[in-house]
């Protein structure tokens, strides 16, 4: 960055509020916990199951997250939009939705259980139903966690969602591994252990701010509003984690069994955790700015700082993209051994995703609490499609890892270019 762009860098931080800064200091570092439980969790899989073992708990982490998005129906996002709007009622709005979503995680589990012999076909499992079964027990435990800390988050409750977090989703898996024996063992106490969890957020939901004023034009919201924002949402809701886990997929389909796929997945988890900077500012800007655009009248200064956001995104997170694309062999060699250096290649073509993404994530909070249209869903969708396009045709000039992680680029900076226009016209558009 120039000089001015470090000037200006300092005036966008000095602009945002402390209370601001504080929640999302304090949700990155639960993030960063979070994330660093995952990676242990990587090391230690990879020591224990070696390469066949580390192969099938990424296709299991790869399966919750592409169906965990159905098991929610959107109610993520639209609790953390619509509870900072609700005057009465909150507590009992988000325990009911906590409630459904249990219901709908009950009536998923039951379908994948009668289908369990396709599915473990159809996912490469080789623990054929008794695997299915320990991966829908984790996707279940992991959902309510999910909508807990949404809930939580919804009425800034900040500090305990945080807690929620950190505990259902970094101690419990590290608690589960270490009395597990085998992968089921563990996936099953992880979902378990996810689920006590979220029973202990969701009974601790507590209303923390008055409710603003409500308009004329708006009423309460309801389970109906936050399923239909939801809803709507929910292809996008789908298809963002796809674009993360469909490039595994895409070469185990192609090289199954082998170890290839286990190196895409540690290439999207580096992305991922580049992206925990900028991914975390939806739970902390998503509720504020929920209230704010929901009152007449905005802050031309705050109206200023979202519309750069996504520019200085990209700037910061082209610095650690370049630390990992230079340290890439040694990163492999101490997080999962020797024998799989063949990944350092993968990651250090992978990780350059991280900068459009970047810019997606800085935006999202924006569009979420401005546009009712599901505008977002829509980009990710083609987005993609542009995927699994690019992916089929550069696997005829790449090996496939390395076709996987080209088309994840090319997707990754069309959804974030994208991204930065949209905010640029809601932000001129938008009501006063």
């Amino acid at each position: 960055m120039s000089g001015g762009d470090h000037r200006s860098f300092r005036s966008l931080l000095l602009a945002v509020p402390a209370a601001v800064r504080r929640d999302y200091a304090g949700t990155l570092l639960a993030q960063w916990f979070v994330l660093g439980s995952g990676l242990l969790l990587f090391h230690l899989v990879a020591e224990r199951g070696s390469v066949d073992g580390f192969a099938y708990y990424q296709i299991a982490r790869g399966t919750v997250s592409i169906f965990q998005p159905l098991v929610l129906v959107g109610l993520g996002q639209a609790l953390q939009r619509y509870l900072p709007r609700s005057h009465t009622g909150t507590e009992r709005l988000a325990r009911r939705a906590i409630l459904s979503q249990a219901c709908v995680a009950g009536v998923f589990a039951l379908g994948g259980v009668a289908l369990s012999p396709w599915l473990a076909r159809f996912l490469g499992l080789g623990g054929g139903a008794a695997a299915v079964g320990a991966v829908l027990i984790m996707l279940t435990g992991s959902s309510l966690c999910a909508l807990a800390v949404a809930a939580l988050r919804g009425t800034h409750q900040v500090a305990r969602s945080n807690t929620v977090s950190m505990v259902g989703f970094g101690l419990v898996p590290l608690t589960a591994f270490a009395l597990a024996d085998r992968i089921d063992d563990f996936l099953i106490l992880q979902g378990a252990g996810m689920a006590l969890v979220a029973a202990w957020g969701a009974v601790t939901i507590r209303r923390q701010r008055p409710a603003p004023p409500a308009p004329h034009h708006h009423s309460e919201p309801t389970m109906r509003t936050l399923l239909r924002y939801g809803v709507r949402r929910l292809p996008g809701d789908i298809a963002l984690p796809a674009l993360f886990t469909y490039p595994t997929f895409a070469v185990a389909a192609v090289l199954p069994g082998g170890a290839e796929a286990g190196y895409v997945g540690f290439a999207t988890s580096a992305v991922t955790l580049i992206c925990s900077f900028f991914g975390m500012l939806t739970p902390v800007l998503l509720p504020r700015l929920s209230r704010l655009f929901h009152r007449p009248g905005r802050d031309g200064a705050t109206v200023r700082m979202l519309t750069t956001l996504p520019v200085f995104a990209a700037g910061l997170a082209s610095v650690p993209a370049a630390v990992f694309a230079l340290l890439a062999p040694v990163l492999v060699r101490g997080f999962l051994g020797p024998e799989f250096a063949a990944a350092a290649g993968v990651l250090r073509a992978g990780v350059l995703a991280a900068i459009p993404l970047a810019m997606f994530y800085a935006a999202r909070p924006t569009l979420d609490a401005l546009l009712e249209t599901p505008v977002i869903s829509r980009l990710l969708l083609v987005c993609l499609a542009i995927e699994v396009l690019v992916t089929h045709a550069a696997q005829n000039v790449f090996a496939a890892p390395y076709a996987a992680v080209v088309a994840l680029c090319a997707a990754a900076t069309v959804l974030g270019v994208c991204s930065e226009r949209l905010v640029v016209r809601a932000l001129r558009t938008a009501p006063s």
